[in-house]
């Protein structure tokens, strides 16, 4: 699946995930601060070990021009819908967790973060496992 005016690159899973995490962290504060991008960076590397640094950093761009064009939206429950469907129930949860972790890098847990966590886990029916 092509993300939406990039013909040339291809939508992965991994760029999921990065939408999942941007939409976190942006969507609940309208705010990105720099130790979330990198906790996010740090996320995405942890699950894809082999991938090069750059790019991790090559997703986070394309993920963030999605993310803020007309079909961002769209994209989003996209994602949610793609990783709750292919993904395990103990990947699901892993990734929850993940979401724990990158909201609270900024030493900051907002309520708008919370309640997206708590979304995510009841649409993707694992809210009664999260930690």
């Amino acid at each position: 699946m092509n993300a939406p005016g990039n013909e040339t690159s291809d939508w992965t899973v991994t760029h999921d995930l990065a939408l999942i995490y941007l939409a976190l962290t942006h969507g609940a504060d309208e705010e990105l601060d720099a130790t979330e991008v990198d906790a996010m960076s740090r996320k995405l590397q942890e699950w894809h070990a082999h991938f090069e640094v750059d790019r991790i950093k090559s997703i986070m761009r394309e993920v963030m021009l999605v993310y803020m064009g007309s079909s961002g939206e769209q994209m989003l429950e996209a994602a949610i819908a793609s990783v709750g469907d292919e993904m395990p129930k103990s990947t699901r949860i892993a990734i929850l967790n993940d979401l724990a972790d990158i909201a609270s890098a900024d030493g900051a847990i907002v309520m708008g973060e919370v309640d997206f966590i708590q979304q995510l886990a009841r649409d993707w029916q694992v809210d009664q496992d999260v930690r």
